[in-house]
C-alpha cells in the first residue's frame, strides 16, 4: 500500500489513507499484436482512470479503502499462486491446476484470461492463457499449455514443479456473453485454441434456462491430438451441442488409435467449403467464435467474410 498523509492548514487535524497501488504498466509482450480490441495497454489505461478516481475518492473522503481487502487476482499487480498438480494431456500439452486461498472463486467472467509472467528472462515475458476450469470452481484453476520446443515461455514451464509459486495477472477479455441471445453460437478452434471455447462451452451447458446451440468445429493434426477429448465427450450428451473433428495430417486414424464411437471426423481442413455445410447463414442469431495461430484466425475470417459474415458476427479470442 502507498500511505498518503494531508495536513489542514491550521495542522489541527491530520488524515493518514491508504491507498490502492497504482496498476503496473503491461510489458511490451503482454501484447499479442493481433489488432484486439481492447489491447491490454487499454486496459491499463483504463486501469490508471480508475485508480486515478479511487484514490480522489478516498483522499476526499468519499469512499473507504480498506488495507486489509485482498483480491484473489488482479489486473494491475501479478500474484502468486502456488502449482497443485500437472497432468499430461496430449503430446507436449498439459494442465497445471494451481490453488487459490481459502477455497474462494477466480472470479472470471465468460471468455476472460490471465496473464502469466515468466521472470527468468531479462526482460520478463508474458503470455495469455484462458483457464479451462468451470468458472464456479472453488480452490483452484487449471490451464491448458502446450510446450514448445523453441518457446520463451515454454522454457519457464518446463522448470515447474507442484509447489512452485507462480505469477498470474488478470482478468482480461472484452467477450460478453448473454445467454439466450443467440440461436446458435459456432466455434472454429485450432490446437490449444479450445480453452476459450470450453469455458463457454460450460457456461452454456450448466445452465438449464440456456437453450443456446452449440456446434463446435475443432482442427488437430492427428486424432490423438485432440485436446480436452473428455469434457467434449460427456458434453456431446446435451441435445444443444455438436462436435466435428477435423484432421489435418491424416487421412484415417492410425493403427494404434480407437476413434469413439459416434465422433463425427473429417479428414482435411476447414475450409471455406466445409463452413457453408457446418454453419448457419448469417444473421442476428447465429455468432461466431474463433481462437486458433494467427493464419488460422486469418483464415477463418477469409471464409466467414466469403460467406456472408461481418465483422458484427464473430469474435475472435
Amino acid at each position: 500500500m502507498e500511505m498518503w498523509s494531508n495536513e489542514s492548514e491550521d495542522k489541527c487535524s491530520k488524515a493518514v489513507f491508504s491507498l490502492p497501488l497504482k496498476p503496473e504498466e503491461p510489458l511490451p509482450s503482454d501484447c499479442c499484436g493481433s489488432g484486439c480490441t481492447p489491447c491490454v495497454f487499454d486496459i491499463y489505461e483504463e486501469d490508471v482512470r480508475k485508480w486515478e478516481r479511487k484514490c480522489k475518492e478516498i483522499t476526499s473522503g468519499a469512499a473507504s479503502y480498506s488495507s486489509d481487502s485482498c483480491e484473489i487476482i488482479s489486473r494491475s499487480e501479478f500474484k502468486e499462486f502456488e502449482l497443485e498438480s500437472m497432468k499430461k494431456v496430449a503430446e507436449k500439452c498439459w494442465v497445471y491446476r494451481f490453488m487459490i486461498p481459502g477455497g474462494k472463486r477466480l472470479g472470471l467472467n465468460v471468455g476472460e484470461h490471465l496473464i502469466l509472467r515468466s521472470d527468468m528472462d531479462d526482460p520478463p515475458i508474458t503470455r495469455q492463457y484462458t483457464p479451462i476450469s468451470p468458472l464456479d470452481a472453488c480452490g483452484y484453476f487449471d490451464v491448458l499449455i502446450k510446450i514448445y520446443e523453441d518457446g520463451k515461455m515454454s522454457k519457464y514451464v518446463e522448470t515447474w514443479q507442484v509447489g512452485d509459486k507462480v505469477k498470474w495477472k488478470g482478468p482480461f477479455g472484452k467477450f460478453i456473453y448473454t445467454p439466450n441471445r443467440y440461436h446458435h453460437i459456432c466455434m472454429l478452434a485450432a490446437g490449444t485454441g479450445i480453452a476459450p471455447m470450453i469455458q463457454v462451452l460450460q457456461s452454456i451447458l450448466d445452465n438449464d434456462d440456456d437453450e443456446t446451440r452449440i456446434s463446435l468445429l475443432y482442427t488437430c493434426r492427428t486424432y490423438q491430438e485432440i485436446l480436452m477429448k473428455d469434457v467434449l465427450d460427456v458434453s456431446t450428451d446435451h441435445w444443444n451441442f455438436n462436435v466435428m473433428y477435423v484432421i489435418s495430417r491424416e487421412d484415417k486414424p492410425g493403427n494404434e488409435t480407437r476413434v469413439r464411437y459416434g465422433d463425427r471426423i473429417h479428414y482435411g481442413r476447414i475450409d471455406k467449403d466445409l463452413l457453408s455445410h457446418e454453419i448457419p447463414a448469417p444473421s442476428n442469431k447465429v455468432f461466431v467464435l474463433i481462437c486458433g495461430t494467427k493464419s488460422f484466425d486469418k483464415d477463418m475470417i477469409n471464409f466467414l467474410s466469403q460467406l456472408g459474415y461481418d465483422g458484427s458476427t464473430y469474435f475472435r479470442f
